[in-house]
């Protein structure tokens, strides 16, 4: 009993001993607490400090990229003068007969009209290219100009002249008049290697005085659907504020190096919306050469009907992906059906380099030199197949389609517009109207047509895209310019429903 008890007074004696240092232990001590504290300080102070650093190189990487671009930006000022005939105001002031039958207003009617020039001027801006005073802006900047004006970040101003510009991609060259001496010149980037997401500036200098710096990232990149801006569209778009007057002037990336040319935004109001769209610069590479020495754009052409691919076409014909282009139709005689492109073969690369969309096909065809030989992969009756199509000349190109309301019609050239008197015209020309068709009576062989439901057509590749999303018994509405009359007149057509 008495080692019973004796063990039993140990075990009582050990357990308290462990459940006093158990308490003890579990409350911190107040240098235990005070080490903690200055740890845990310390570690936020590190990262503080490793996020500063991170902020002060990015604020340098902005600072260096806007020091790099902004000396070769330029204001671009656009002149253009025009003649308007005008009455003198007193005459409608005496036109009311008096109490005696008589016009007050007879010595004043008898004067002449008197002609007056009025000016309006543009604003935009552009970025050197060269040290002979080439500078790249914006064809709408300065379209029709009498005189151009470019004011550089340095306060030097000179007289500019055009040297070339390309409606269908919304740029042009204007080149600095004399010996401007030392130029800053900007570093053209490459923008087929852009990124969404990626940080951008956009700069600007609109008014020669108000130079404008702004940041933002990628949207989105190969945006298409504003054909009234350009024909051929492969739009950056960007959040990065495109101010007034900001036109022509460059989206720099954080390299200082000028990946695209700002054009346009989006809004209701005229304000920034955060949407905004850039030319890429390997466009404007595309045809450097030739906008620089004032030379008319040699564009490549194949004498296809083009359509993009959807999961239901793709299935149809036994492609996997949407990545590709379909053949819709195959011209008779064009380099692509001398070729052996035939109708429903798939597209999926030319010249070495994959295709996705149909837009970024047209642009790559339209960059080869006409005459020149490309390899174009094709996807037909689930097999790949190589086909050489050795390209022809867009300009003399002679496309011709017929819609169902039977009219033929092609692109109108830039020398049909000249012999026909209208140097800038822009539309589709009407070949031949089918004999019993239902426009037999209201358009005849040499109108233009200028719109299909009030959109601006340019060229037949545009016409037949307009014209399949018609449905023949709603109608479509034509603005059409008569040969004859010379006049233009909107007309509604309908035809029979598709079966």
């Amino acid at each position: 009993m008495k080692a019973k008890g004796s063990f039993a007074a140990l075990f009582a004696a050990v357990l308290v001993i462990g459940l006093l240092l158990g308490g003890v232990l579990n409350v911190p001590a107040p240098a235990a607490a005070a080490r903690e504290a200055e740890t845990e300080a310390a570690e936020n102070a590190e990262r503080l400090d490793e996020l500063r650093d991170f902020a002060g190189k990015l604020e340098t990487l902005f600072e260096s990229a806007a020091q790099a671009a902004s000396p070769a930006v330029v204001s671009v000022t656009a002149i253009r003068k025009y003649r308007v005939t005008v009455r003198d105001p007193l005459e409608d002031l005496f036109r009311l007969d008096d109490l005696f039958g008589r016009r007050f207003g007879d010595r004043f009617r008898r004067q002449a009209p008197r002609e007056r020039e009025l000016e309006r001027r543009v604003l935009g801006s552009g970025v050197i290219l060269d040290a002979e005073g080439h500078i790249l802006t914006n064809n709408h900047v300065v379209a029709d100009a009498t005189e151009l004006q470019v004011k550089l970040a340095d306060g030097r101003t000179f007289d500019a002249e055009l040297a070339g510009s390309d409606t269908k991609t919304e740029l042009a060259v204007i080149k600095i008049k004399g010996k401007p001496g030392h130029l800053p010149v900007a570093k053209l980037g490459d923008s087929d290697k852009i990124h969404v997401g990626q940080w951008v500036l956009a700069i600007g200098d609109p008014f020669g005085q108000l130079h404008t710096v702004s940041a933002g990232i990628i949207s989105a990149k190969g945006r298409t659907g504003f054909g009234r801006f350009a024909q051929y569209e492969d739009w950056i778009q960007t959040d990065a504020a495109i101010n007034p007057g900001n036109s022509g002037g460059p989206l720099v990336n954080l390299q200082g190096e000028v990946i695209g040319i700002n054009t346009f935004i989006i809004s209701k109001a005229g304000g920034n919306l955060g949407i905004g769209f850039a030319i890429p610069v390997n466009m404007f590479k595309e045809i450097q050469d030739d906008l620089v020495a004032g030379r008319e754009i040699e564009r490549g052409f194949l004498g296809v009907y083009l359509k993009d691919l959807t999961p239901e076409l793709a299935e149809a014909f036994d492609y996997e992906g949407t990545d590709g282009v379909l053949i819709d139709e195959v011209t008779e005689g064009s380099p692509a059906e001398e070729a052996g492109l035939k109708a429903g073969d798939i597209i999926i690369e030319y010249d070495g380099r994959e295709v996705s969309t149909m837009s970024e096909l047209k642009r790559r065809v339209a960059a080869t030199e006409p005459g020149s030989r490309a390899k174009v992969e094709v996807w037909r009756d689930g097999k790949e197949r190589t086909v050489t199509v050795k390209t022809g000349d867009l300009a003399t190109a002679t496309q011709t389609v017929r819609d169902w309301l039977g009219i033929h019609v092609q692109t109108l050239t830039k020398e049909m517009a000249q012999n026909m008197g209208y140097p800038d015209l822009q539309g589709v020309l009407v070949a031949d109207v089918d004999e019993h068709s239902r426009a037999a009576r209201y358009i005849s062989p040499g109108d233009v047509i200028l719109e299909v439901n009030k959109k601006r057509v340019r060229s037949v590749e545009e016409y037949r895209e307009l014209m399949g999303k018609v449905k023949p018994e709603a109608g479509v509405l034509l603005r059409v310019l008569g040969a004859t009359t010379g006049r233009s007149r909107f007309l509604l057509l309908r035809g029979e429903p598709r079966r």
